[in-house]
């Protein structure tokens, strides 16, 4: 799908369609009453508040499974490769040009000579291999190591036989080459995330098991990135600033506060009392009132996030009961949750892919809304009314949207017999609840980390990903082998039949119900300028400015 620089006609124009930008004093596309676009002059300086709805859970790269660490660790990392904030792209960033092999299964990258990490010294080949390896590692245990899984050698390290990567070699210090076990279409484009990104690996040892925690300091969290670490106080704030010595771009803004709220109310009287610039998320059932009192201050930005109820399918009452799943499916109502909770500002999913995302068949027919089918299938679980069925827990990490849409779904299921026990928790216990298998239904928004389908698909529904990614516990040697097929196939028409199939058999399969294509509002000062929203919901700090 993919050549060495730039993604094939037909995928571009569906990025290009989601992505996102907040320019002049507006997050829309045209001026604001107060600015003309054109005529906006940057300015140096100034501290950006960033209003974020609960902490990250680590900003350790081997440990980037959710949004909020992904946000900032992007700017305190680069990657060899980095991504178009406009239309999503594959640009050169710390590698400034790589070539692929004949066969298509070696990618040689040339590095940057001027690269510095945050504490001055430079950037080498012998730096990148240090870090991949340490990300594949057994003792690491990553959950986000997929991206290197294509390399030869990847399995070995991964399980404790090697300890080092054999598909990935130093061939001069601004030279590596990657040997990958197959073609892979995905590869180039997955590299884009923060979690291959690069560090000084030195000074993460030091720290132990301390790097990318509260307790991190500037000499332990070394980055590579536009910005660098300054301290993080826990449940509090995290602070980076302006990395002057950076070899790309330079950001505008001498700081970033990123100030951390457990719920999106407090964070919006934070914003009405002139203490934020930006609030990423606000609060349920607001929308409209919000856009009126500030109406040249909100925007609308659809993502590549794809909500859904996961199964776990490695224990009761889930385990090889396919009819409990469609039950459930049938018996809830996403577009009323949509209507009068969302305030129309998401879209009810018809399957695994988000809207947005290349690949997306929109034909696709998935079990909806019907309590006389959802009674069938019940009974057909041998559950006839509900009779014999314990309460089902309803997990999910709580914030003010989370717990209504919680309680709407287990009235519905509650109409067809269907009992339920909700259970919210705190972001870091619950992610890890849900990657251990310790819950038996589970809500969760999975934001694409880079845009391809294979990121939204066999990351998720692979038996490789077990109790990291894929924590429904999912697998079909028949999905397997189309996955497998969809990474090999370079020619895009024919990939993306190969997903449509994959599709078709997940909701046969119904491992999730997948409820929300997620359309957030969003709440930015008036003295902000030229911040771009890209459709991997991602900011970049690098390019806004602060009006004075």
């Amino acid at each position: 799908m993919l050549n060495s620089k730039r993604y094939p006609s037909l995928v571009i124009a569906i990025i290009v369609s989601a992505a996102l930008i907040l320019t002049g004093c507006g997050l829309t596309t045209k001026p604001t009453k107060n600015t003309t676009l054109s005529a906006s002059i940057p300015v140096d300086g100034g501290l950006f508040r960033f209003g974020m709805i609960s902490s990250p859970t680590a900003l350790d790269p081997a440990f980037l499974v959710e949004v909020n660490g992904i946000e900032i660790a992007k700017e305190l990392y680069d990657g060899l490769i980095r991504y178009d904030p406009n239309t999503l792209e594959v640009k050169p960033a710390i590698a400034e040009k790589w070539d692929y092999s004949a066969d298509k299964k070696v990618l040689t990258f040339h590095i940057r000579k001027d690269v510095k990490f945050h504490d001055g010294t430079g950037v080498n080949a012998q730096d990148i291999l240090d870090v991949w390896n340490r990300l594949a590692a057994k003792a690491t245990v990553s959950p986000v190591a997929f991206p290197l899984e294509p390399i030869v050698g990847f399995a070995e390290v991964n399980s404790g036989a090697a300890q080092t990567i054999s598909g990935l070699k130093k061939i001069d210090d601004y030279t590596i080459e990657v040997t990958l076990k197959e073609k892979n279409a995905a590869f180039l484009t997955s590299l884009g995330h923060p979690t291959v990104s690069i560090y000084k690996l030195e000074a993460a040892k030091k720290a132990g098991q301390d790097f990318g925690t509260p307790a991190s300091t500037p000499e332990t969290i070394v980055g590579t990135g536009a910005f660098k670490f300054v301290k993080w106080n826990s449940d509090q704030d995290i602070t980076i600033e302006k990395f002057k010595d950076y070899y790309g771009t330079k950001a505008h803004v001498d700081q970033v506060v990123y100030k951390i709220f457990k719920d999106e109310s407090t964070a919006l009287n934070e914003f009405r009392a002139g203490t934020l610039d930006y609030v990423d998320l606000l609060p349920p059932g607001q929308s409209q009132a919000i856009i009126q009192e500030f109406p040249d201050q909100t925007i609308k930005t659809i993502t590549f996030t794809n909500e859904f109820i996961g199964f776990n399918l490695s224990k009761a009452p889930f385990k090889d009961n396919v009819y409990l799943r469609k039950a459930i499916a049938y018996a809830i109502d996403p577009q009323s949750v949509v209507d009068s909770i969302l305030s129309g500002l998401s879209t009810v999913s018809n399957g695994p892919l988000p809207i947005t995302m290349p690949g997306y068949d929109k034909d696709l027919i998935c079990p909806s809304f019907d309590q006389t089918k959802a009674k069938e299938y019940l009974a057909k679980a041998g559950y006839p009314e509900g009779k014999g069925l314990a309460p089902i827990q309803y997990a999910y990490n709580f914030n003010q949207t989370n717990q209504i849409i919680a309680e709407a779904f287990q009235s519905q299921l509650k109409e067809v017999g269907i009992p339920t026990e909700l259970k919210s928790m705190e972001w870091g216990s619950y992610i890890n609840a849900v990657q251990q298998g310790d819950t038996q239904m589970f809500r969760l928004a999975w934001g694409a980390d880079y845009p391809d389908p294979d990121n939204s698909l066999r990351v998720l529904y692979t038996k490789s990903q077990w109790g990291m990614n894929n924590n429904t516990f999912y697998s079909n040697p028949q999905v397997e082998t189309l996955m497998t097929q969809g990474l090999e196939e370079n020619d895009t028409l024919k990939r993306m039949a190969i997903y449509k199939t994959i599709q078709e058999k997940l909701v046969e399969d119904q491992p999730a119900i997948w409820t929300f294509n997620t359309t957030y509002l969003r709440l930015f000062g008036k003295n902000v300028h030229d911040l771009t929203i890209s459709a991997l919901d991602q900011k970049d700090m690098r390019t806004v400015w602060l009006s004075k």
